[in-house]
């Protein structure tokens, strides 16, 4: 028979307990998404760039398509921290904050 240094407890992976917090975590950015989104814009439109191209017009353009595929690849990223195996979901709850950081991050590039 041989000696084990390690106690029982220490052979239980560390991932088994981070699931839930994973979940919640993704949840939690999903969640609170929107409300930056809706700041972002407020804090834009306080600027003066921002109100004058409010009243006036003539800024450039919003790209809506780059917008919507960011929104859509954080949505994915979500489900995909939601539901996938546990090696996976770490990963995944990481895309998902830097897919809704740019998404959030465009709002004010483009007043």
């Amino acid at each position: 028979m041989t000696w084990n240094p390690q106690s029982p407890a220490a052979a239980v992976p560390p991932t088994a307990a981070t699931g839930p917090r994973t979940h919640v975590r993704a949840l939690i950015a999903a969640a609170l998404f929107v409300p930056a989104l809706v700041a972002a814009k407020i804090l834009v439109l306080m600027t003066e760039k921002g109100g004058r191209c409010l009243m006036y017009g003539g800024c450039a353009p919003f790209p809506g398509v780059v917008f919507l595929v960011l929104c859509g690849a954080a949505a994915l990223a979500m489900v995909l921290a939601l539901a996938a195996p546990a090696r996976l979901r770490g990963p995944a709850l990481g895309a998902q904050l830097v897919l809704e950081l740019c998404a959030v991050g465009l709002v004010p590039a483009f007043p």
